[in-house]
């Protein structure tokens, strides 16, 4: 009798424990299965953590998570999410299956930056990641314009469709707004025949045509060989019309302004072993100094096109 309450009372005990398990699973039934991030940031540059975990439980699971070096200021302090009892939107749920959260990272100094990721269910510790997010040294961009055109000829017109591109041949890791002016100029009488300046985004790859129509050119002339047409030619807005014989300069400017002039680019040597004292001079461990590199706050780059060509 004695024996038969004991495997009864284990019995019991086994399903107790297998309820438990079904209905408060265990840090091996959730895991983080993937951490993605960008292996690469700009300086000031938004990006993203995506964190999918992995419930292998057959029901819904509350988790608390902590991201910690999400964002970085200036001073190198840290910020850090956290979802958990104590913070305002609760522990997160887990429904059985692969879940995903989507994190902000933003970096205001340079270098390679421990993501860690942790996380926990009722207090205590069942998994954590690493992802490491590195931000350039901002590259200051080598600009170049480069200008071409495409001549058609009718009965009564020679029309000169000109494009432009900007490209940044240093092809650096961030993207940046560049303020770009297209003129046109009558040759014979120096008068601005059209005048327009927009910004135009350029980012990795280098290169970006100078026309916010996409496959339009930035500007038209219009050669007549009787009277100039009715044609508008919209939605371009740079356009010039003439007559044969006119000569029409296309002159076109983009102007850079650093964002960084007044950090002086301290962390582009402090990346290389030296350092920077008050005396305004950059060093390395050996004592040799450098002088002071000097950045320009403003690169402007021209290029000019004649139409027709000479």
């Amino acid at each position: 009798m004695r024996k038969e309450y004991m495997i009864f009372a284990a019995v019991i005990i086994l399903i107790g424990a297998i309820g438990l398990l079904y209905y408060y699973p265990t840090g091996d039934d959730v895991r983080i299965a993937k951490l993605d991030a960008p292996q690469y940031l700009g300086l000031k540059e938004a990006g993203e953590l995506t964190v999918t975990l992995r419930n292998n439980a057959l029901t819904p699971v509350n988790v608390s998570i902590d991201v910690e070096n999400a964002f970085i200021y200036k001073n190198g302090t840290s910020a850090r999410y956290i979802i958990g009892p104590e913070s305002p939107d609760g522990t997160l749920m887990l429904l059985p299956g692969n879940n995903t959260k989507k994190f902000f990272l933003g970096y205001l100094v340079t270098g390679t930056h421990n993501v860690r990721v942790k996380v926990y269910q009722n207090g205590r510790l069942i998994d954590k990641g690493l992802v490491n997010v590195t931000v350039w040294v901002p590259r200051r961009p080598e600009l170049s314009i480069q200008l071409a055109y495409r001549k058609e000829t009718t009965d009564d017109h020679d029309i000169y469709r000109i494009y432009g591109y900007l490209l940044d041949e240093g092809v650096s890791t961030y993207r940046y707004d560049v303020p770009v002016q297209i003129t046109i100029i009558d040759d014979k009488t120096g008068e601005i025949v059209s005048n327009d300046t927009e910004d135009y985004h350029i980012g990795q790859g280098g290169i970006t045509a100078l026309s916010k129509w996409k496959g339009r050119p930035m500007a038209i002339i219009e050669m007549a060989h009787n009277k100039p047409s009715s044609e508008t030619y919209l939605p371009v807005q740079n356009v010039a019309k003439g007559m044969s014989g006119d000569i029409y300069r296309v002159n076109v400017t983009a102007t850079w302004n650093d964002p960084w002039y007044d950090q002086r680019f301290d962390q582009w040597y402090e990346q290389y072993g030296r350092s920077y004292d008050q005396q305004g001079y950059w060093y390395d461990m050996s004592g040799k100094r450098y002088d002071p590199p000097q950045f320009d706050q403003v690169i402007t780059v021209n290029d000019e096109l004649v139409i027709p060509s000479k």
